[in-house]
């Protein structure tokens, strides 16, 4: 029997706007929203034990294998992943009328099951009337175009956000250079864990083709700044206190840590999670050592 690896990445959900009042806004986590059983009880009860299937096989063929067992492999993955879609369909063609269907949405794209863009579109033009005017409807919309935005080839959209010294950087600034946007939270240890082979290759190629935004979804500014100190990051460091709803995290539909986007001279994404070793490679055709 084939042991999986255990996942390393942190996984934190994105937060989700309520409303309160006329004008009063509160941003809530999802997964806290839902996390009790009364809550997730639809969900769990429609979907996890594929959910379960389609995760197993997913990292299953993360693993070294001989051909033949890769291909038995993918047969069962397509298998429950075309099961679990199918179902889907089912679950919000039958309440798409209700904000159900989107939460159950939102779920599939937050736990990062591998349906496409075009299913997860084409499921979303599925709700009407109240299923697609509530607020996990319009996040959902926010969701989607956010996977768009962060994909190989797409422009940029750019931000600007205070660095450590308050001053406000624009990504724009850097054209002509490869930007990495880096996302991380001082509690995140796998984010931290990489941080001295980035700056490794930083340091190598600072100055000349590349610069490093690194966007914090730290929710508090001391922690922030006490991991800054303590990991000796002297790129731009930036945070606004907004954390999963700052601006630049939904637009990129950025609900796991750590992730980063690799901007090239011309602005474009030219790759996305990308590691020191395969930066580096990416640089040095470029620019001579």
């Amino acid at each position: 029997m084939m042991k999986l690896s255990i996942r390393t990445a942190v996984f934190a959900i994105i937060t989700l706007h309520t409303l309160f009042s006329n004008t009063n806004v509160r941003a809530q986590n999802m997964m806290t929203e839902m996390n009790g059983l009364q809550n997730l009880g639809w969900y769990n009860q429609a979907f996890k034990s594929l959910e379960d299937s389609v995760m197993h096989y997913q990292e299953a063929m993360k693993q070294p294998q001989i051909p033949a067992e890769k291909r038995l492999v993918l047969q069962h993955y397509q298998r429950v992943l075309d099961r679990y879609r199918q179902k889907l369909r089912a679950f919000v063609t039958k309440h798409h009328e209700t904000d159900t269907a989107a939460k159950a949405l939102l779920i599939s794209c937050f736990r990062e099951v591998e349906i496409n863009a075009d299913s997860l579109n084409a499921l979303s033009a599925l709700l009407e009337g109240p299923g697609k005017t509530n607020v996990y409807a319009g996040y959902l919309k926010q969701e989607l175009a956010g996977r768009e935005n962060n994909q190989v080839g797409r422009a940029v959209l750019d931000f600007t956000m205070p660095d450590i010294n308050g001053k406000q950087v624009a990504s724009s600034t850097f054209r002509g250079k490869y930007l990495l946007v880096n996302f991380w939270a001082s509690w995140c240890g796998p984010c931290r864990a990489e941080m001295p082979e980035l700056l490794a290759v930083y340091h190598q190629y600072d100055n000349r083709a590349l610069e490093v935004m690194a966007v914090s979804v730290d929710t508090d500014k001391k922690s922030w700044k006490k991991a800054v100190n303590q990991d000796q990051t002297d790129w731009i460091n930036v945070f606004d206190s907004l954390a999963w709803n700052s601006p630049v995290v939904r637009d990129y539909a950025i609900h796991r840590i750590p992730q980063n986007i690799l901007i090239g001279p011309e602005g474009k994404i030219v790759a996305k999670n990308i590691s020191a070793t395969g930066l580096s490679k990416i640089l040095s055709k470029f620019v001579p050592k």
